[in-house]
């Protein structure tokens, strides 16, 4: 997460300035407070649960599923799907158990609802990132939802040939950043746990809170649809630190 500058979808422009002016003093104390964003969720429940019009910070509250969608950070499509149970982040070892919903599968179907239409109908152009421990300031998992930006897709379009079931050698570059990419071939999410994928990957268990991931639609191939995983890991490399923030790779305006 960086620093957050919250926008919500559909409203007029004197109400936004207003909840941008709220927003911009949640986002300092984000910044000061890992556990800001765990607060904010706990506020769209209770409002949920007591009936009452959600508060600027929450767009959508989904109890029986235990997640809520949150205004974007930075750009006008851009939105965070948060479990409104307590999961720290990408190392969060509850993600493994088969009982915590699969939050990848809902960020993908709840939250690009709030992208712009001709986005959300591309499954190429949406973005799914998860920032590593060191990437993110906020200590409850949440997953960021917007477009991915042109020239990655432009890459990943390049590369098709080259991406398989198994995870490739790095073949995206971005700054310091170094991913590797997997081809799932699945209609959707639904049966897949992008946590446990990573954590299958050579040395990534040992280090999983170092990790960082796009998710991404891939091109239909021979008939099956498909989605791209890429990792990523923070780490020192000869040219700057690899904070492992995934999040660089989506353009959060869908310009």
């Amino acid at each position: 997460m960086k620093k957050p500058v919250w926008k919500v979808i559909g409203i007029g422009a004197a109400v936004l300035a207003l909840l941008t002016a709220w927003a911009v003093v949640t986002a300092v104390r984000d910044l000061e407070n890992p556990n800001e964003l765990w607060k904010v969720v706990q506020g769209c429940v209770a409002a949920k649960r007591h009936g009452h019009t959600l508060r600027a910070g929450c767009l959508a509250v989904d109890e029986r599923h235990k997640v809520a969608v949150l205004p974007g950070i930075f750009g006008s499509a851009h939105v965070l799907v948060v479990p409104t149970i307590r999961l720290t982040g990408i190392e969060d070892p509850r993600l493994l158990d088969p009982a915590t919903p699969n939050y990848f599968a809902l960020a993908w179907d709840e939250g690009r609802r709030y992208l712009p239409a001709r986005a959300a109908k591309d499954p190429t152009r949406v973005g799914l990132a998860v920032n590593s421990v060191p990437g993110r300031s906020q200590d409850q998992l949440h997953i960021h939802v917007a477009c991915v930006r042109r020239s990655v897709r432009r890459r990943l379009r390049e590369d098709a040939p080259h991406i398989g079931s198994t995870w490739s050698s790095p073949l995206l570059p971005w700054g310091v950043q170094r991913y590797r990419i997997i081809r799932i071939d699945a209609p959707t999410l639904a049966h897949v746990n992008v946590f446990a994928l990573i954590r299958r990957i050579p040395g990534a268990a040992a280090n999983i809170g170092s990790q960082t991931i796009l998710v991404t639609g891939a091109p239909a191939n021979r008939g099956r649809l498909g989605f791209y995983v890429l990792d990523d890991y923070a780490h020192d490399t000869p040219d700057g630190p690899d904070t492992g923030h995934a999040e660089d790779l989506l353009d959060e305006s869908c310009r």
